[in-house]
């Protein structure tokens, strides 16, 4: 359970709607652990209440299937399925970028199922390759949105050569299907390496291209890069530093976006009970056939302390402040949240 304050539910410029969200939760879990096999189920329903716009209160129900199988001594491969369905309004999205993709704010039905595989071998002692497959299905009902149907499979090896340096290479092909609205598919091709400075400070990075047909036919190549620098101050203390460029689809619009992305960040294990996590991030999104850009600053801070061997707290503070080109899209938002986990 949990509370949370939030200044602006709606994303809007101007406006804004205030509000206490209460959330409550209960699931449960199942698991069989073999010699070589693990099979876990995860069920769950919960309700979020605004306080002050009651028409914005939903429910959630959610379950997944995580499937884990040690082949042999070289070969591992998982299965991962989850299910959930909302009746929250559109605004209720995860990634920033697509908050803004539309302006429906009214109440419907979301049905969600997101599966993943993947099957990892090693090929020598120095070298491991992974295949993945992944499939998502965004149904929405009683709202003027198109379904939509991803597919992605990917590649990605890695190769230790010396005790400091591993090259990294991956290919992926995706395509989002939106019904009676078309497809758009991506093959992004992305060497690189990750490289030992010091025992304690190591470099990530990948450059590549994408591939591009974009759902009005057009034929797009662009750059992709994906680096992080991290230093592991101590062993309680990890700081990094990343910037992410690249093209994507979101099951909420009919156009890829190209963003970028920076951001800083560090984690701390203050005590055994007690962790903390603080990140700043700015960056810039476009969609490209719909000629709308947006600029991003934000700030993420969360705490977690373990009360008892059964019993958690969490506080989290997000910023967000979105400027457009439209001008009735941007936003600026703050959330805070406090919250209780029981497990037993």
């Amino acid at each position: 359970m949990g509370e949370t304050y939030d200044d602006n539910i709606t994303y809007a410029k101007e406006d804004k709607l205030e509000d206490f969200i209460t959330t409550l939760g209960v699931g449960m879990s199942a698991i069989y652990e073999g010699k070589t096999k693990t099979v876990e189920l995860t069920a769950n329903i919960g309700h979020q209440a605004f306080a002050k716009n009651s028409d914005f209160s939903n429910d959630t129900q959610g379950m997944t299937v995580n499937f884990m199988n040690e082949l042999s001594k070289y070969d591992r491969m998982s299965l991962t399925n989850t299910f959930t369905h909302t009746d929250a309004p559109i605004f209720f999205r995860s990634d920033i970028f697509q908050e803004q993709s539309t302006t429906t704010t009214g109440k419907f039905d979301i049905f969600k199922n997101k599966f993943h595989a993947d099957y990892s071998r090693d090929v020598s002692k120095h070298m491991n390759i992974t295949v993945k497959y992944d499939n998502d299905t965004d149904i929405f009902a009683g709202v003027d949105l198109s379904n939509s149907f991803f597919n992605r499979i990917g590649v990605e090896s890695n190769y230790t050569f010396t005790q400091n340096t591993v090259f990294l290479a991956s290919y992926d092909f995706s395509n989002r299907l939106f019904e009676n609205e078309g497809n758009a598919s991506i093959h992004t091709i992305t060497p690189g390496l990750r490289q030992y400075i010091t025992r304690k400070i190591y470099f990530d990075g990948k450059a590549g291209l994408s591939y591009i047909d974009s759902f009005d036919d057009e034929s797009l190549i662009r750059p992709v890069l994906d680096t992080a620098l991290s230093y592991e101050i101590n062993k309680r203390t990890l700081a990094k530093i990343s910037f992410v460029e690249k093209r994507d689809t979101n099951p909420y619009t009919v156009d890829i976006l190209d963003y970028w992305r920076t951001t800083v960040a560090v984690t701390q294990q203050v005590s055994e009970r007690f962790k903390c996590s603080q990140s700043v991030f700015y960056g810039s999104g476009e969609y490209i056939s719909f000629d709308s850009t947006y600029k991003l600053l934000g700030a993420n801070t969360l705490i977690t302390y373990d009360i008892n061997k059964n019993l958690k707290g969490n506080l989290a503070y997000t910023f967000s402040d979105v400027d457009s080109n439209i001008d009735t899209n941007g936003y600026l938002k703050n959330t805070v949240f406090l919250g209780l986990t029981a497990e037993f």
